[in-house]
């Protein structure tokens, strides 16, 4: 009934229309054939946003996917980091070491056109020394073979 309408006391209030005035001009077929088919158009959009969501919401759990995945493999990385870091930090320790020794080992022996082993010319000396043990043949004369065996001897008591 029109009498429990606000719009239709309201309107009657104004005295603006009367009830039959309000069904008329308010419910005409025509304007309930536009208001049906804008609610199917309304429908078929609130559908296709359905739709969308739904497609956008498994892509925003994919990436979520994707991004825990990589953050436990950058946190396992890391980790590998770290116990690299801590190995090379052992090996360095280890080789300053055995550096240590051989200088030690190696002060009162003099290779030919070289001040005696120190940490400053340290590369230098094991670099010539590796050339003198690589390439044995050009040191061959009895001078050089006494050479190599004084150095054999002083370093055979280094730990490696």
């Amino acid at each position: 009934s029109l009498s429990g309408c606000p719009r239709a006391t309201f309107a009657g209030k104004k005295g603006k229309l009367s009830g039959d005035e309000i069904l008329n001009t308010k419910f005409k077929t025509s304007d309930v054939l536009e208001n049906d088919e804008e609610i199917k158009q309304l429908n078929k959009e609130i559908s296709e946003l359905n739709e969308s969501n739904s497609e956008m919401e498994a892509a925003m759990v994919k990436l979520q996917s994707q991004i825990s995945s990589m953050e436990k493999n950058l946190k396992n990385i890391e980790e590998e980091n770290k116990i690299i870091e801590e190995q090379n930090e052992a090996l360095f320790l280890e080789l300053s070491g055995l550096s240590q020794a051989l200088i030690q080992s190696l002060a009162n022996i003099r290779l030919p056109h070289m001040e005696p082993i120190s940490e400053q010319n340290f590369d230098a000396y094991v670099n010539t020394l590796t050339d003198m043990y690589t390439n044995q043949e050009c040191y061959q004369n009895p001078e050089n073979k006494d050479l190599l065996e004084t150095i054999k001897q002083a370093v055979k008591g280094i730990q490696v």
